[in-house]
């Protein structure tokens, strides 16, 4: 991508974050989110199709940085912390994609993000799965229930207006299958 290109989609992930502070996902518009970037309705197109779609985003950016060395932790509880420490930073940003649910592009940010996480967690550590893990589709199957599960648990951490990090890491993980935190 050229630099100029690049700047415009920095900018635009920049105000689209920024605005999403500030209401509800729902109420964010292309002109405003172009007008506060600095950028044009085509250059907005070049980039995203709705406001939704660039907050996800602009959320995957940050949350790729966030759990990029998720391999090299010496604990899922620490990777977990991590994901939840984004969440409360940006808990404005989650509680205004809330209605009730999250909004569909992010939770599915979300749970491709700790899928990703589990599936490193596995490779790193293959001691950990139960003998009746022996094929992939089961794997899959463990990785998107525990990421499903885990989304769902943001969720309602985000609803009940809960900002401890530490407490909602526990209630995840003991939540969990045993055999995650081995």
């Amino acid at each position: 991508m050229d630099p100029r290109s690049m700047r415009s989609r920095e900018a635009l992930r920049r105000a689209a974050l920024d605005l999403a502070a500030t209401r509800p996902l729902s109420d964010l518009s292309v002109s405003e989110i172009c007008r506060t970037a600095g950028v044009t309705r085509d250059t907005f197109y070049r980039h995203a199709d709705s406001p939704v779609a660039l907050v996800a985003d602009a959320l995957s950016v940050e949350l790729a940085e966030v759990l990029s060395d998720v391999g090299e932790l010496d604990s899922l509880s620490t990777a977990e912390a991590l994901l939840l420490s984004h969440v409360k930073k940006r808990a404005d940003v989650y509680r205004g994609a809330l209605h009730p649910s999250l909004a569909a592009p992010i939770r599915d940010v979300l749970e491709r993000v700790v899928a990703r996480g589990l599936e490193v967690w596995l490779a790193r550590h293959p001691e950990i799965e139960p003998p009746a893990m022996d094929d992939q589709p089961t794997r899959e199957i463990a990785v998107a229930y525990a990421a499903g599960g885990t989304v769902a648990a943001i969720e309602v951490w985000l609803r009940c207006g809960a900002d401890d990090v530490a407490w909602a890491t526990r209630a995840i993980l003991a939540a969990s299958p045993e055999w995650w935190l081995r």
